[in-house]
């Protein structure tokens, strides 16, 4: 990866835009300005990364969460299943990327820690369906699918090779981030207390997961 002046402007200007949503847009009605700052952050990350010659799946994924944050910027319920489809399509991405990170690397140690973190990913996720089941009507045959992928990214992601933390930390930050996001949507009344912390905790948690896990897979593929 060639990491230029080009690659520095795009990385910061996805900063900036993240930063700009989550400390303006954030509380502001939906908007054609506000989705395109949202989408900025990724948006220009994804520019960065290409124009640094990273692995194409990484900028599927990047690419596809840009989307993702462009469709529920809407708050449309039209746009809601568009939106979970785009994170679908990154969460398998970094399900593959995360595979193969580890299936090169023949790290396998420790073990333990590994298996406590898949057990946990895995439980969490089940008691979170379980909890939101009787809410989600008709969106299961959308929510469904994406637990599982996002699930599946979490279990992957214990697997790195140790130098990758940052993508295993960042994983479950991504994990948070779609647990609250999915008690936004799915249970909190629209009058909840809540709601005033759960839309800076989904953003800002977000935003460090794929921070993390861009900077954890690059760190890897560097070092192989």
């Amino acid at each position: 990866m060639t990491l230029g002046p080009a690659f520095w402007i795009c990385a910061a200007l996805g900063v900036a835009a993240a930063i700009a949503y989550g400390t303006y847009y954030l509380r502001r009605p939906p908007s054609w300005p506000r989705a395109l700052v949202k989408t900025g952050f990724l948006g220009f990350i994804a520019a960065a990364l290409i124009i640094a010659g990273a692995p194409f799946p990484l900028i599927v994924a990047i690419v596809a969460s840009a989307l993702g944050d462009f469709f529920l910027a809407f708050d449309k319920k039209w746009t809601l299943p568009l939106g979970i489809l785009s994170f679908l399509i990154a969460q398998l991405a970094y399900v593959l990327i995360f595979f193969f990170l580890w299936f090169f690397s023949g790290d396998n140690s420790p073990l333990w820690p590994r298996y406590l973190g898949m057990a946990l990913v895995i439980a969490t996720s089940l008691g979170f369906l379980i909890w939101m089941a009787p809410k989600l009507g008709w969106m299961a045959l959308a929510v469904i699918p994406y637990a599982l992928a996002i699930t599946l990214m979490g279990v992957t992601a214990m697997w790195l090779p140790w130098p990758g933390w940052p993508a295993t930390i960042g994983a479950v930050s991504f994990l948070v981030s779609d647990f609250v996001l999915a008690a936004e949507l799915f249970r909190l009344p629209a009058d909840s207390r809540a709601r005033r912390w759960t839309g800076p905790v989904v953003w800002w948690t977000y935003v460090a997961a794929q921070v993390l896990i861009v900077w954890g897979v690059v760190a890897l593929v560097f070092a192989s």
